[in-house]
């Protein structure tokens, strides 16, 4: 279904081998690929993954590549593996998904800062003036969705027959919160926003009953991971104080399972884990040499994994068979110590 009319496999695996790196003229050893993973993107800095429904094509946002400076969208065929530029925006386009097969919904900055050149002169750069539009995949036929001054991003579209919607994180004033924007009518209303409190990186559960987000209090600077019961509106804590979480995604396939990417106390690089709500599991997905961001998972019934890797201070993009056994649950030790 094509929502804009709404409003107005083969993949390669290499085992053991060694990689050539783009920035650095020498072979050198990956462990990523030894693991069976297979590397996407090698050209610019990339960045949020998104699998298409049929896993067979990725979104992803890229910069710094011989013809624009800036972030575009980008599409890899990955059957093909050849990607080609989707958007050619003036400014910054980023956090993009697709709502079909032939649409997408991003995050840009055009037209936020041509509005307000001296109000937008300098910002936080990650909370950057910008708003969600609709488009085709060729970049034709844009459609703005927001225009409310400041900051919104990493939309998710939820599909539904008759009540499609988007769940964003959006700065309006001082507040950072969590908000909803019905397609049918585009009415923009709050889900959950507080003075002492910033949310962000929304993601919801496949029943379509909760949404998870990662909230961080302004006064201690900790972090913890939200589930919200839309039914009662009701919060609850599922994990806190582990460090600083970002990029959640839930697996669109049975058990619950919340995808993120953490930098955990002590630990100098971000790595992937994945918790199962019902279990109460943690399991460690990736960890390595190098921060890890952006875990995402296809719909199928053996899982695929794309995620980005920072390596020589760029990030590029991998896909590897999400592995059936990931381990222990990092619960287990201490909770055999409260049992002792």
């Amino acid at each position: 279904m094509k929502w804009m009319s709404t409003v107005v496999a083969a993949l390669l695996l290499c085992v053991g081998c060694t990689h050539l790196s783009i920035t650095k003229d020498v072979l050198t050893p990956d462990y990523l690929l030894a693991k069976g993973s297979k590397q996407i993107t090698f050209l610019g800095d990339n960045d949020h993954p998104r699998f298409s429904d049929d896993g067979l094509r990725l979104l992803y946002t890229s910069r710094g590549r011989a013809t624009h400076k800036g972030a575009q969208i980008y599409e890899m065929d990955l059957l093909k593996n050849k990607e080609r530029r989707v958007t050619f925006s003036d400014g910054d386009a980023f956090d993009a998904i697709y709502m079909s097969d032939a649409e997408i919904l991003y995050a840009s900055t055009t037209d936020e800062i041509k509005e307000s050149p001296l109000l937008n002169k300098s910002f936080n750069k990650d909370y950057p003036p910008s708003d969600l539009y609709m488009s085709d995949l060729y970049g034709n036929d844009i459609l703005r969705i927001t225009q409310q001054p400041g900051y919104d991003g990493e939309p998710l579209f939820i599909t539904h027959p008759t009540k499609p919607f988007i769940l964003l994180t959006s700065r309006r004033g001082d507040l950072l919160g969590i908000y909803r924007i019905d397609l049918k009518h585009l009415p923009v209303s709050l889900i959950s926003a507080a003075k002492e409190k910033e949310k962000r990186f929304p993601t919801m559960t496949p029943d379509r009953t909760q949404i998870a987000w990662v909230e961080k209090d302004l006064k201690t600077e900790e972090q913890s991971l939200v589930l919200f019961k839309l039914k009662g509106k009701i919060p609850f804590v599922l994990k806190k104080g582990e460090g600083l979480y970002r990029d959640l995604f839930f697996a669109p396939r049975a058990p619950e399972r919340l995808f993120y990417s953490i930098l955990r106390k002590g630990e100098k690089q971000y790595q992937i884990e994945v918790y199962d709500t019902e279990k109460q599991c943690t399991q460690v997905v990736f960890k390595g040499n190098d921060s890890l961001f952006s875990p995402v998972v296809t719909n199928e019934s053996t899982e695929r994994l794309a995620f980005v890797r920072l390596f020589q201070d760029k990030k590029q993009i991998y896909i590897v068979n999400l592995p059936t056994d990931l381990g222990p649950c990092l619960e287990t030790p201490a909770q055999a110590t409260l049992k002792e």
